[in-house]
């Protein structure tokens, strides 16, 4: 209510345009638009071209009404400039059901103030992001030595979205729970990673039922009882296993004198108040955001480049990887030594973001750009379709061009950084964003250097689940390179 009066005063002192209501397609175009286009993300492209260019207004019948943010300033100003009167993720009935809304991505209020703080200092302090760029380089140099000795053995034909998957697990229960890697607890991470890994199959198994079983009748759906009744209990159980050796090694007081660790495991158990629970949920978020999401860049990433048009970039990035050697650069270093692969990372994640949309609920009336907003709406973004937006990105959007960003590497050539989020904005954004795109630039750069790849596939078929999701498998021969 004061955010309306504030804005009626203005209007009478003729300070601001008057708000007005956001206009939008009706009922009926709105759900035959979503049918014929398939998702919301594609649909805002149709919307944008039909005159849409601020806010829109969506009615969905019996689901309410969405607000799609359709500009750059409109994400800007409800995710920075008024983040206060949106500051409530929006999440599906399945995460609630599955308990996934408990951690750091969709917990809403002090509570999730107080998890990203805690969690802050493992994403910026020296000794952790050393540590974090050690797993990515070990993790890089194991798969490229398991693949030589398959090319040995006379086997080059690979899975590559399942090995990325597997290394970038690796690199994440390094990081979370110092487990893997030169960490000497190999059995309890090898197993811990088997079960997360069948745990994300199975919720997305779950999520792509139709009917929605789960909803319907829970027990009739096998996906939903094996993450239930197995994979969540046997999780807990490991994770909690994790939790009560860290605090053993730690000390009984979980302060530290045990001696010092820096995974993120050894950072909150040493936090007064926070529960064995919650350091499960902010876990279990950080694992599901850091590993599959990295890992369908990563393939998407290889694939790009191997694309017939694309012949210039892969020999560039070619060249480039065969210069530097990215196992002798420091974190600083990477980004400027490796603008191509940087290159590489930012536009595969500007045209295929790990998540394609995202919502945010207001509590309170407020206006966005010339429409007003009543408290309680959901207001609707896509880091998909700012991404591929021709006003922002030209008439080749669509486009997979990795030299927009070599030629201007702040915004790729678009007019506001605003444009590209594949990692969110504000107090809601992905705390691991300087970690994810420097895995994946590291990732690039190695692999490139030491091995050729040949994809079985013509097409990069994907789809959205929980996050970016490559359809079935990504198969490929590879060959080693001579450096």
């Amino acid at each position: 209510m004061a955010a309306l009066c504030t804005i009626l005063t203005a209007v009478t002192h003729g300070t601001v345009t008057p708000p007005r209501v956001a206009p939008g397609p009706s009922f009926w175009a709105a759900l035959f638009g979503l049918a014929l286009d398939g998702s919301p993300w594609q649909y805002m492209l149709r919307l944008r071209q039909n005159g849409f260019d601020e806010v829109a207004r969506v009615p969905l019948g019996p689901a309410g009404e969405f607000y799609f943010l359709m500009s750059p300033q409109a994400v800007k100003q409800v995710c920075v400039d008024d983040a206060a009167s949106f500051p409530r993720r929006f999440s599906v009935p399945l995460f609630s059901t599955l308990q996934l809304d408990k951690g750091i991505v969709y917990e809403q209020g002090a509570r999730h103030k107080r998890q990203k703080r805690l969690c802050i200092p493992s994403f910026e302090n020296s000794a952790s992001m050393a540590s974090f760029l050690e797993a990515v380089k070990e993790e890089v140099v194991a798969t490229s030595a398991d693949w030589t000795a398959r090319l040995a053995a006379g086997e080059p034909r690979l899975d590559l979205y399942r090995e990325m998957r597997r290394m970038t697990l690796s690199v994440v229960l390094r990081v979370t729970f110092g487990l893997g890697g030169a960490v000497k607890e190999y059995a309890r991470a090898d197993e811990l990673s088997q079960v997360i890994g069948d745990y994300l199959e199975a919720i997305v198994a779950t999520a792509n039922e139709v009917p929605p079983l789960w909803q319907v009748a829970p027990r009739l759906s096998r996906n939903y009882v094996a993450v239930t009744e197995t994979l969540l209990p046997r999780l807990r159980e490991l994770v909690s296993d994790v939790i009560a050796q860290r605090r053993s090694d730690e000390g009984d007081d979980g302060r530290g004198s045990g001696g010092v660790s820096s995974d993120l495991l050894s950072v909150l158990v040493k936090q007064p108040g926070l529960s064995d629970e919650d350091i499960q949920y902010i876990l279990f978020d950080l694992v599901i955001a850091g590993s599959d999401t990295t890992a369908s860049t990563l393939t998407a990433a290889f694939f790009l480049l191997h694309e017939k048009p694309h012949a210039a970039a892969l020999a560039a990035a070619r060249k480039e990887a065969a210069a530097v050697d990215v196992g002798e650069l420091a974190l600083d270093e990477i980004r400027l030594a490796l603008p191509y692969a940087t290159a590489i990372g930012r536009e595969t994640l500007r045209l295929y973001p790990p998540v394609p949309f995202i919502g945010r609920t207001s509590v309170a009336d407020a206006r966005v750009g010339a429409a007003m907003v009543p408290s309680g709406s959901t207001m609707c973004w896509s880091p998909y379709y700012l991404g591929r937006e021709p006003t922002s990105w030209g008439s080749d959007a669509d486009k997979f061009r990795p030299e927009r960003w070599v030629d201007d590497p702040i915004s790729g050539g678009a007019p506001s950084s605003f444009c590209w989020l594949p990692f969110g904005a504000g107090a809601r954004g992905c705390l691991g964003t300087r970690l994810g795109l420097t895995e994946v630039v590291v990732g690039v750069s190695a692999f490139l250097r030491n091995f050729d790849f040949s994809f079985e596939r013509e097409e990069l078929k994907y789809k959205y689940d929980l996050t970016l999701n490559l359809e079935n498998s990504c198969v490929c021969t590879i060959a080693h390179r001579e450096v």
